[in-house]
């Protein structure tokens, strides 16, 4: 009895028994990217029946994109690869009895457009991946991606966080390179924050994270590089137009896109502009002297607002003449028109608290900001693997900054103050010419060993013709022109590289080493003799080496090391003061070298059809590092300059991780932690502490195709060698909907801090000297609601060379890049 019940119990199980004792029929083959002809490692390999469709085996890709998967009978069926990003290749296999082996060769996988077709989608595609030099997150994967803003959607990517005040770091670090599709324009990375506000995340493909850069990137960028990839490299035919709006309490916004093909000639733009409203902020400033008795205690009381009008778009096109010969080209422009506003009541206090001195300022400033490049890329293949590429590019910046000042209310200022109304109108504009070429081979027949190397030039022109008029503060004279800080400048960089890298691929293991040569040269001059002329130069070896590991299907644990340089700009360097005021003075430090930087990262990862997981230690530590620092001068005067001696020490955890829960329900979460520890031996300032950031979320899909996000972060406090960076928090909830024919028209929903809407962010320095205290009141309410509308169907884009010209070497101080740190040095209170 017990046997016939046992035999009934295991009776349903047979099935299973068979299959699995009868695995011996093998598929095996290798998958590479359709253009770069490169392995695709890690790719999703699926084996499905026929005419069910249902998934029977799985695996992953190996290092060298090569795949095996086994199936238990003869028959037909159906193999189908997948990688993130990019089209699912199926191929129809065919098992006969008497063949126990299938080789499929080389398989070709394309990427997807950023706008899809229909599909059922039956598990969430992994929205990242982790390679040996970065972290790739898939924008175009990303439901949310239909109408947020890519400053939104990098609060999702890991080890890069937003803040309050939309603050953008990159492995807790600001000083990061930022490139678009290999080609980056100087004003958007010299303030990304404010284009990644206008700019659609529909337009983009994915965002690479490289925190280990090779020899081949420039070495400029402590924390690393932040790739905003926006094109394809697909090449079938047909055309598409997405059309994108949003409009809430913060502005409007409008974009179109296009893309098409002809032939073998290939065509992409985009054009987008907007109004931004900043809502009025409030800033409450403290400064104590504690040597002074007279000028102790500064309370300064500033009401801001500010609005522009902006713009951006870019054109990529290519012509491919043969298989081996193809050119590319493209060009972009960025721009913003603003008015912003200042009204403050400045106030001295003695030390026994009784008042001494105070003034009201009013302020009005025009910027007119626009970045206009071109560029042109030749490819030659000698063979699918040996490739040379020759670049060239143009980039032109005009801007201006009209500031007019007003003071007025003025109270027992004292003798010789030196108050001034001003009206200040710099006329600048950067250019620049940048050559490279870049030479890439494999060593060996089987490619295990590769070997890149290049050579790149640029030649940097900054001029700015400042005029300025003034007239003692309170008097109702005509401005007059002050010939002493009315300056014209010139400023001219020079910079030349080259670097050599080799790449290993074998079985389990990958591994790059490499090395990085600069030589950079600044002239600075003043046409008109008013002021003296100076200069410097650098030269830095960036050395540069990581290994990976692949522990299993889908796991990889990889660990490197690489120096980064931080060159210092033109504001950091001229030794001209500037003041706006008769308490404070700012200039910079012509003796100033490249900060180096060395850092040590160790990363796992993990990728399955539900849960993905990251995790990387990081350890970086600088002997001289920039920074910013006051004192107070025998006259009683704030001093902020710069000084390249801050040894800093940072350790830090940063893990991500996307879960779906369930078919419609996934979590994700981007964390880390940080301590931090700060010397400056000259200053005698010592600053340490821990930190951390934390932006998680939920989104579930419910019926009716309706789609709910709730996200919520922030960050503690941070510190920095003499004080406190501010900390916030922030949350916010989007609802979304598709219509028509293949969810052609989408519609989102979004509102954020709606309760608890403002939010104070609070700054300190502290010195032997004197303390200073900054209490910005900020609306962080963000109501929108947003449309997006697609025409057409295109699986294509223009097609890309492998490498191109990727600029941005310098630090910056403001807002802006060369020339607007150059009126600092133009027009300025001696």
């Amino acid at each position: 009895m017990n046997k016939i019940t046992l035999l009934t119990l295991l009776l349903p199980f047979s099935p299973l028994v068979a299959v699995y004792g009868q695995s011996n029929y093998t598929i095996k083959g290798t998958l590479c990217d359709s253009l770069t002809r490169q392995p695709e490692a890690y790719a999703t390999v699926r084996l499905l029946g026929v005419p069910s469709m249902k998934p029977l085996k799985a695996n992953t890709t190996q290092l060298d994109g090569k795949f095996s998967i086994t199936a238990s009978k003869p028959g037909k069926y159906v193999l189908e690869l997948m990688s993130i990003g990019k089209a699912p290749v199926r191929r129809q296999i065919t098992l006969a009895a008497d063949k126990r082996m299938v080789d499929t060769d080389t398989l070709y996988i394309k990427e997807y457009n950023s706008t899809l077709g229909v599909a059922t989608v039956t598990a969430q595609r992994p929205l990242v991946k982790a390679e040996l030099d970065k972290l790739t997150y898939s924008i175009a994967d990303d439901p949310d991606a239909k109408t947020n803003t890519v400053l939104e959607m990098l609060r999702k990517v890991p080890m890069v966080t937003v803040d309050g005040e939309d603050n953008i770091k990159v492995n807790g670090n600001a000083s990061f390179k930022v490139y678009v599709d290999g080609k980056p324009n100087q004003m958007m990375s010299a303030n990304p924050s404010m284009i990644f506000k206008a700019y659609p995340a529909s337009a983009i493909q994915k965002i690479e994270v490289i925190t280990n850069p090779g020899a081949k990137y420039d070495a400029e960028g402590v924390a690393g590089v932040l790739n905003i990839i926006t094109n394809t490299k697909t090449s079938t035919s047909g055309y598409t137009v997405t059309a994108n709006a949003s409009v809430g309490n913060r502005g409007e916004m409008g974009s179109l896109m296009g893309m098409a093909q002809f032939g073998k000639f290939m065509i992409s733009a985009h054009y987008g502009a907007g109004y931004h409203d900043q809502p009025n902020t409030t800033t409450n400033v403290e400064r104590e002297l504690y040597g002074e008795n007279d000028s102790h205690l500064l309370k300064s009381d500033t009401e801001s607002e500010s609005h522009g009008i902006f713009q951006f778009g870019n054109l990529d096109a290519s012509y491919e003449f043969t298989k081996k010969d193809l050119l590319s080209v493209s060009a972009g422009i960025h721009g913003w028109n603003g008015r912003n506003s200042n009204i403050s009541l400045n106030q001295m206090f003695r030390v026994d608290g009784s008042p001494y001195y105070s003034y009201h300022v009013a302020s009005k400033t025009k910027s007119l900001y626009r970045s206009i490049n071109a560029s042109a890329d030749y490819q030659h293949a000698f063979t699918d693997d040996t490739k040379l590429t020759m670049s060239y590019r143009y980039d032109n910046s005009p801007q201006t900054t009209k500031v007019k000042t007003w003071n007025d209310q003025l109270t027992n200022l004292p003798e010789n103050f030196g108050l001034k109304d001003l009206d200040t109108d710099p006329d600048n504009l950067s250019y620049e010419h940048t050559a490279q070429v870049d030479f890439t081979t494999p060593l060996d027949k089987k490619k295990t060993h590769t070997m890149a190397t290049g050579v790149k030039y640029i030649r940097r022109v900054n001029r700015s013709n400042s005029v300025e008029y003034s007239r003692p503060a309170g008097s109702d004279a005509d401005m007059q022109l002050d010939e002493e800080r009315s300056l014209r400048y010139r400023h001219t960089g020079n910079i030349a590289a080259a670097y050599l890298e080799y790449n290993l691929k074998k079985g389990k293991w990958s591994a790059m080493a490499g090395s990085r040569y600069e030589y950079y040269k600044v002239d600075v001059s003043y046409p008109d003799g008013k002021r003296e002329a100076f200069g410097t130069h650098m030269s830095d070896w960036v050395p540069s080496i990581s290994a990976g590991f692949n522990l299993s299907d889908g796991k990889m644990l990889k660990a490197g090391y690489n120096m980064r340089i931080g060159r210092p700009d033109i504001s950091y360097l001229s030794p001209y003061k500037v003041s706006y005021s008769p308490e404070a003075v700012t200039y910079g430090n012509p003796d100033l070298k490249s900060e180096k930087s060395h850092n040590l990262d160790l990363t796992y990862s993990m990728f399955g059809p539900k849960l993905t997981f990251n995790a990387s230690l990081n350890y970086s530590f600088s002997n001289n590092g920039m920074v910013s620092y006051s004192f107070v001068d025998e006259n009683g005067v704030a001093n902020t300059t710069y000084g390249g001696f801050q040894h800093s020490k940072m350790t830090m955890l940063s893990t991500y991780i996307n879960w779906t829960v369930f078919k419609c329900t996934t979590i994700n979460l981007n964390a880390s932690a940080s301590y931090s520890d700060y010397k400056a031996h000259v200053l005698g300032s010592h600053n340490s502490g821990f930190s951390a950031n934390l932006w998680g979320g939920l989104q579930q899909t419910m019926p009716w195709k309706l789609k709910l996000g709730l996200w919520l972060g922030g960050n503690t406090r941070q510190v920095t060698l003499q004080g406190k960076a501010p900390g916030f928090f922030f949350y916010s909830l989007s609802l979304s909907r598709s219509f028509l024919k293949e969810d052609r028209l989408g519609i989102n929903l979004q509102a954020g801090n709606f309760i608890g809407r403002y939010t104070h962010f609070r700054t300190s320095t502290v010195t032997n000297q004197m303390r200073y205290v900054s209490d910005t009141r900020n609306d962080m309410m963000r109501l929108s609601i947003g449309v997006s509308y697609r025409l057409g169907s295109l699986k294509s884009g223009v097609k890309k060379v492998d490498r191109s010209i990727e600029n941005d070497d310098v630090m910056r101080t403001g807002n802006s890049s060369g020339a607007s740190g150059d009126a600092n040095a133009g027009g300025g209170q001696q």
